[in-house]
């Protein structure tokens, strides 16, 4: 390749390029083309396959350039889809899981206030029935007090009550005499038992309101025995008595009583080989087995009609022993 001088050959002004093989003058604006020769074709040959190399150079790292800016575009759009993705995720996610853990925490919150309240109702149910109980308890006191009252009541029997029962009166005086008669247990045949001689009523009433049930009805009797001999009589007086316990008042103020007698005394005197119940000393009888019993307080009255005296002129029992 020859070199060439890059001067104007027409005023030596300074040649400049305008496009491939074209020259410019800038001084007189004279333009040229250049003159290749073979060395020169060659030369451009090796420089276009140098330009087109570089230019494939070239191409390929702006296709690896703009690869790569597509990868990094690529990466990117991925981070942000992946970042979009969590950031959906997280926002629908996160929301869910505070409200499930809020549904959660009402749930078992109102579970536990449900709870709550079963055991408040079942303690205000146990709190109604224990004072329901009470109550009744105390109904059923005072029921049973109300009732003891009335027991009580019904035990305050005074010798007015008894007097104003005329149904008591006549079966009280058949059961007493009758009690006294089976005391006699006669063992003779020669023995006789005289009708007994009414004297006087005690009623008996517990100074203990436990005791109130023991209530008892005393009559005593002036009794009469007769031993029969072929040429005379004697005549035996003893005093004995029966009672009637659990006297009270029905609630129509008649004397209720069961009519059963019980003996008043046990005592007895054996006279000619035979046993006599009841005491010979009338005022024994009254101290030992009326006065005797302190736990009551004691009302002497008549069931009937009586003289008022108690004769004891009629005892021969001393006299024949």
């Amino acid at each position: 390749m020859r070199l060439m001088s890059l001067n104007c050959p027409n005023c030596y002004g300074q040649l400049k390029q305008v496009e491939e093989g074209k020259f410019y003058c800038e001084s007189c604006g004279t333009s040229f083309l250049a003159d290749y020769d073979k060395d020169d074709v060659e030369f451009q040959r090796i420089k276009t396959e140098g330009e087109i190399q570089r230019q494939q150079l070239n191409m390929q790292q702006m296709g690896m350039a703009a690869s790569q800016k597509r990868q990094k575009e690529q990466n990117k759009i991925k981070t942000i889809v992946i970042i979009v993705v969590v950031a959906f995720f997280l926002l629908t996610t996160i929301p869910t899981v505070f409200i499930s853990l809020r549904m959660q925490r009402i749930a078992a919150e109102r579970s536990a206030k449900q709870a709550q309240e079963r055991e408040a109702a079942r303690e205000q149910e146990r709190l109604q029935k224990e004072e329901q109980r009470k109550q009744e308890e105390q109904a059923r006191k005072q029921e049973e007090e109300e009732k003891r009252q009335m027991l009580l009541a019904s035990y305050k029997v005074t010798p007015d009550d008894i007097l104003s029962d005329p149904f008591f009166l006549e079966n009280a005086e058949k059961t007493i005499e009758g009690q006294i008669e089976d005391n006699t247990n006669l063992f003779y045949t020669n023995w006789e038992f005289g009708k007994p001689e009414y004297i006087t009523s005690y009623i008996l009433i517990a100074k203990d309101d436990n005791e109130s049930v023991h209530n008892i009805l005393a009559s005593i009797y002036k009794v009469h025995w007769y031993k029969v001999y072929d040429d005379r009589t004697d005549h035996y007086i003893m005093y004995d008595g029966a009672c009637l316990y659990n006297i009270s008042k029905n609630t129509d103020g008649t004397i209720k009583a069961d009519y059963a007698p019980h003996s008043l005394t046990y005592n007895s005197k054996i006279v000619a080989n035979q046993f006599l119940s009841g005491y010979t000393d009338y005022d024994q009888l009254i101290r030992q087995e009326i006065y005797g019993n302190s736990e009551y307080d004691y009302t002497e009255f008549k069931m009937k009609e009586t003289d008022g005296s108690v004769d004891t002129t009629e005892k021969t029992i001393a006299d024949t022993d």
